[in-house]
């Protein structure tokens, strides 16, 4: 790992996700990604986080989300853990984040696209009875 890599333990408490964003967003301003991607990036992260607090932890805010950033030359990766309830894989298909008509836009339900939208690779695993991983990465080309 380099100096710029990161590991943090955060609770599953919705009031952190602005300090998580911070975070986040500092992260990548050191690899000089563009304002434009890392709103997208910080975005898809916080989706992720809020669907762990919300689905896996079941709105507990007691429990720990891990989130790991780590940079290579090539690629940007975050890996997010919960040891919460695993996420249904129907709900873990790739979709548009843009609804085909307005009567199918509602609240949640695009978490998950936008993470496909955003990222070059997403990669679920929800555990068999606890426990969800996922790895987002993005190429650094782009």
């Amino acid at each position: 790992m380099t100096d710029k890599d990161m590991h943090l333990e955060i609770r599953s408490d919705p009031r952190l996700l602005g300090s998580v964003r911070s975070v986040i967003r500092t992260w990548l301003v050191a690899y000089e990604l563009d304002e434009e991607t890392a709103d997208g990036v910080v975005l898809a992260i916080d989706e992720a986080c809020s669907n762990a607090m919300r689905h896996a932890y079941e709105g507990r805010c007691d429990e720990v989300i891990e989130l790991t950033l780590h940079a290579t030359p090539d690629v940007l990766e975050f890996v997010l853990f919960d040891r919460g309830v695993p996420c249904p894989k129907e709900c873990l298909e790739k979709r548009s984040v843009r609804p085909s008509s307005v009567d199918e836009l509602s609240p949640g339900g695009l978490g998950v696209p936008l993470m496909f939208e955003v990222f070059d690779e997403v990669d679920f695993s929800p555990g068999v009875e606890q426990g969800n991983r996922v790895v987002l990465r993005l190429k650094r080309s782009r």
